[in-house]
């Protein structure tokens, strides 16, 4: 893919998003380290937020392996793909 994006930019890619399912927990982790050592995430989407899954892995992700939360999934609608706001996060968590 990187190669690819270099044939019609040279300077690209500009962002490496890796997608991740809320609902796997602890296995985000070893995916994150995984994807990064192969294509160099520069940047995390955490989706499933709406269910039972509380996003507890992004402080593992954020202690073990720091990538920028680049955006959240809070529903099944494109509406409902929403930037990541740090301080509304962890105020839903504690509410």
């Amino acid at each position: 893919m990187r190669r690819v994006i270099q044939k019609a930019e040279a300077s690209g890619p500009h962002e490496v998003l890796l997608v991740l399912d809320a609902n796997i927990g602890q296995n985000a982790l070893q995916q994150v380290r995984a994807f990064d050592k192969a294509i160099q995430v520069t940047g995390l989407v955490l989706t499933k937020l709406d269910g039972t899954a509380k996003g507890g892995v992004i402080a593992a992700i954020a202690r073990q392996c720091p990538k920028p939360i680049r955006f959240i999934g809070v529903g099944e609608g494109i509406d409902d793909l929403r930037p990541f706001v740090a301080r509304e996060f962890v105020d839903a968590i504690f509410a």
